[in-house]
């Protein structure tokens, strides 16, 4: 059963602003996370600010995203450039 990726309003415009190139990996990786939203390089952000938030590694991009386990849904948050200030 495949899950469902949504895009909140403000990850959509950052999608908008990069790329092409950039933009067809990471949609590569929206894809792969309606099959399993766990599959790549995913871990569970730390802090206070980020409980309940996942990112998933795209190149230099990191997906932050949230799970819904009971509707089978992902709704990713941000897309961001990893730098330094990237988890402040």
């Amino acid at each position: 059963m495949p899950w469902t990726v949504k895009l909140a309003n403000e990850s959509a415009k950052q999608l908008k602003k990069l790329p092409r190139d950039h933009q067809a990996l990471l949609r590569r990786r929206l894809q792969e996370m309606s099959e399993d939203p766990f599959q790549g390089d995913v871990k569970p952000l730390k802090g206070k600010q980020w409980v309940g938030r996942y990112r998933k590694r795209a190149g230099r991009y990191r997906l932050i995203f949230t799970v819904s386990h009971q509707t089978r849904s992902v709704e990713v948050s941000a897309i961001l450039l990893r730098s330094e200030k990237t988890y402040l």
